[in-house]
């Protein structure tokens, strides 16, 4: 635990480094500005859900590959794999610092739209799931590619994919229950109940496990796929 901390610690401080923790926080206060600025308009959960899923997203994916992109070309990586370190530990700490970015964005996002008038802890739920199954994508694709420019290509129509197939059903441009097993489809659920004055039970149970099995199941492949490509090369 005591290393993972660390690794948590040092993770957020070469974030801040490489300005992507400014860029974070730059790109939230601009849409919480515009968030204040059309409040009063009203129906602002389908603009809010939209922008929480694929910020946290973005985030996830293309941060969490450029950091072992760079940590690759700067020979640390190597450093770090001959050092008494856990590979779980170096994957879990990149994955909890940049959730929690994503987690203090979406917050902030969250409150220009909706004041307090939300579920803090499904919201919360809601957020991390997505930030952690970005993270896990970006991970398996950066273990296949390992240059920015091919990882940034392939990993656009994986965010399209992976992330926002799911939204279709909620903006109901279709309707098809197959989307609903789609990894994104949980934490869609609890940030959507999290707005509700009555959330549905039944979404909330499946929000949760949906969410937990798919981090448990991808986590698998992620280790698999980082050891035998990054690791192991």
């Amino acid at each position: 635990m005591k290393q993972l901390i660390l690794q948590t610690k040092w993770q957020l401080v070469l974030l801040a480094r490489n300005n992507i923790i400014v860029i974070s926080f730059i790109l939230t206060a601009i849409y919480a500005g515009i968030f204040l600025a059309i409040r009063d308009l009203g129906n602002m959960d389908k603009v809010l859900t939209l922008l929480i899923l694929n910020d946290p997203a973005v985030i996830g994916l293309f941060f969490i590959g450029l950091m072992v992109i760079i940590e690759k070309n700067q020979k640390v990586l190597e450093a770090l794999f001959v050092a008494p370190i856990s590979h779980h530990v170096y994957l879990i700490s990149r994955i909890l610092a940049l959730s929690i970015i994503c987690w203090i964005c979406a917050i902030g996002m969250g409150m220009a739209a909706l004041g307090t008038s939300f579920h803090i802890i499904h919201y919360s739920a809601g957020v991390l799931g997505i930030s952690i199954l970005s993270c896990l994508a970006g991970l398996y694709m950066v273990s296949y590619t390992t240059e920015f420019m091919p990882f940034t290509l392939k990993s656009i129509p994986v965010l399209l994919f992976f992330i926002n197939i799911p939204i279709l059903n909620y903006f109901e441009v279709t309707n098809i229950s197959f989307f609903k097993i789609f990894p994104a489809q949980g934490s869609l659920d609890l940030i959507i109940n999290s707005y509700m004055k009555t959330p549905q039970e039944a979404q909330l149970i499946y929000g949760y496990i949906s969410t937990i099995i798919w981090i448990i199941l991808l986590y698998w492949f992620v280790f698999r796929a980082f050891k035998s490509k990054i690791v192991n090369v």
